[in-house]
């Protein structure tokens, strides 16, 4: 297996300080006055970060497996994308930001056209474009809204009591509708998506929620053979709670929202068998499936979309993108696109720089086989974590991933956070993810000699634990 070399990448990690550094501690304290800068690992040296390694104000250089969580596609500073900046290509995006949905440039068009539905996921033909990956679920679940209520009224128009009634936040039938998501879900902070977050207590806190049905995703344990039974019995009583909570809704589900491999709250699996059943079930129920792609797509799991993995002969409604995709939205079927003008819309619709970046990043990863890679370099990735877990036998467990979207357990939550920082210390910028598990979201020109450097980091940690 070979992997394309970015010019100029380091050979590997180089520290020259504590992490946090005390440049990055001086801009914290200046940051700080303004904004929360305490989230904040380092501060980069955007110009010197290159391909899979961050480069830092204290010019320590990191090999970053965290991927802007999940968010980098060909790495730092990639050559093509910097020739297509200076070449004048996204010339046509730069001068101003249009709002697209009211003078959208013709270059935009013909963007869509040749890129975004080229990697539609199958049996999507409609398009949204918003922001933010919270915005698209946002959207995502109105649309679903606006397509139960259109099949409640059996394609009637709405009643001017209707039109009255929800000027005055008093739409009875619409108050009582409901989304479904599962136990350790992330679906984004906007007030929406918060409803349907069940991951961390931190994001809901002292925010108002819609007192929505939650479905526990099934607890699936690794090596999968070694689990087989237990796996399948838990992903049964996950899919029976999900049938009986349909059932019980009255009418009033109007959709099912799920991860393909939940980010937030664990990297937790579920297998492909499972995703179908539960469409199976949507589809009896007539609710909409929707795949929450915004961290698994654009390719980091072996396919563009992880939802390709299930096999589906009958695919979701609705797929929600953003991250790696460098801007946000989602694709649906044309029964759920919306019915009028303006029911889903904001001012900008999206960002057209992110979508011209976005068009050379598909280049990038057709032309070098990216996603074929991800999916050979997870294997390698996954391989070397069992080997990793077997070394270090009562302090790590669990290996497992899709392409380069890894993650492995630790013992505890206290032992996850020292861990972690020992990573840090040594070189890997790193996330954690639930309670437990250390995560790889590499960029997708991340290969095998940077899986053995990672791996490398770990051990020497897990040594030093």
């Amino acid at each position: 297996m070979t992997t394309k070399t970015i010019p100029g990448e380091p050979t590997r990690a180089s520290m020259k300080t504590a992490i946090p550094g005390p440049r990055t501690e001086e801009l914290r304290a200046r940051h700080g006055r303004h904004q929360d800068a305490r989230t904040v690992h380092v501060y980069q040296d955007a110009q010197k970060s290159l391909g899979n390694y961050l480069v830092d104000v204290d010019d320590n250089v990191m090999l970053d497996v965290y991927g802007h969580i999940a968010a980098l596609p060909v790495g730092y500073n990639h050559p093509d994308l910097l020739a297509a900046w200076r070449s004048g290509r996204f010339d046509w995006a730069a001068g101003y930001r249009p709002a697209l949905g009211i003078a959208p440039p013709r270059e935009w068009v013909e963007l869509v056209e040749r890129t975004m539905m080229k990697i539609a996921p199958r049996g999507l033909t409609k398009l949204m474009t918003v922001t933010t990956g919270s915005e698209a679920v946002e959207n995502a679940i109105k649309a679903a809204f606006v397509r139960h209520a259109r099949v409640r009224r059996g394609g009637a128009a709405p009643s001017a009591e209707d039109l009255a009634a929800c000027m005055n936040n008093a739409q009875a039938s619409a108050n009582a509708l409901a989304i479904v998501s599962f136990e350790g879900s992330f679906h984004g902070r906007s007030l929406g998506s918060l409803s349907l977050t069940r991951s961390k207590a931190i994001h809901k806190l002292d925010f108002p929620a819609f007192p929505w049905p939650m479905v526990r995703f099934p607890d699936v344990k690794f090596p999968l053979a070694a689990h087989a039974a237990e796996n399948r019995a838990s992903e049964a009583r996950s899919l029976e709670q999900l049938d009986a909570t349909l059932k019980a809704g009255g009418g009033n589900i109007a959709a099912v929202i799920v991860e393909p491999i939940q980010g937030e709250g664990g990297d937790r699996h579920a297998s492909p068998s499972f995703f179908r059943e539960m469409r199976r079930i949507t589809r009896a129920h007539d609710v909409a499936l929707i795949a929450d792609e915004v961290q698994t797509g654009g390719g980091a799991t072996g396919t563009f979309w992880a939802h390709e993995a299930w096999g589906l002969d009958d695919p979701p409604d609705i797929v929600t993108f953003s991250k790696k995709m460098q801007l946000g939205g989602y694709y649906c079927t044309e029964e759920y696109a919306a019915p009028e003008p303006f029911r889903i819309f904001n001012t900008f619709l999206g960002d057209p720089i992110r979508g011209a970046q976005l068009e050379v990043i598909v280049e990038i990863m057709e032309r070098d086989g990216l996603i074929a890679g991800a999916r050979e370099t997870g294997e390698v990735l996954v391989r070397e974590l069992v080997g990793l877990a077997e070394r270090h036998a009562g302090l790590l467990e669990g290996a497992r991933g899709a392409g380069t979207f890894a993650a492995i357990d630790v013992k505890d939550a206290a032992t996850q956070l020292r861990l972690l920082d020992a990573l840090r210390q040594r070189g890997l910028e790193v996330g954690g993810s639930g309670t437990r598990s250390i995560r790889f979201r590499p960029a997708l020109v991340f290969g095998p000699r940077h899986v053995a450097e990672a791996i490398s980091i770990l051990d020497d940690a897990c040594k030093a634990l």
